[in-house]
């Protein structure tokens, strides 16, 4: 949510039209959207499996759909690839990849 609302406010910057985004928590993650996304279905396994049984244990499987969704079949690579097509090449586009995580925030 944070990490939208910076997103957000740095598209509603007309100096910002055609950069890519590197300031707040964008300068720790590529996709710190995705990451919260990933800790937050993680956190509702954590505490809902004290109280499943049975058939509902399926539940956790939740976490992991949504882990291997974003960092394997859409998201990530989706906007990976498009942020390479659009800023590839560019010096400093191409050192935040090198300094910025994709995915697990660097503290």
């Amino acid at each position: 949510m944070i990490a939208d609302s910076q997103k957000s406010q740095f598209r509603a910057n007309p100096a910002n039209k055609g950069k890519f985004i590197n300031t707040g928590l964008w300068a720790k993650s590529r996709h710190p959207n995705y990451f919260g996304e990933i800790v937050l279905w993680l956190g509702v396994a954590i505490v809902a499996a004290p109280v499943l049984q049975g058939w509902q244990w399926v539940a956790l499987i939740s976490p992991v759909f949504v882990t291997i969704l974003l960092t394997r079949v859409s998201g990530v690579p989706m906007l990976e690839k498009r942020a390479d097509e659009k800023w590839g090449g560019q010096p400093d586009y191409e050192q935040y990849k090198k300094e910025t995580p994709v995915l697990i925030p660097k503290p």
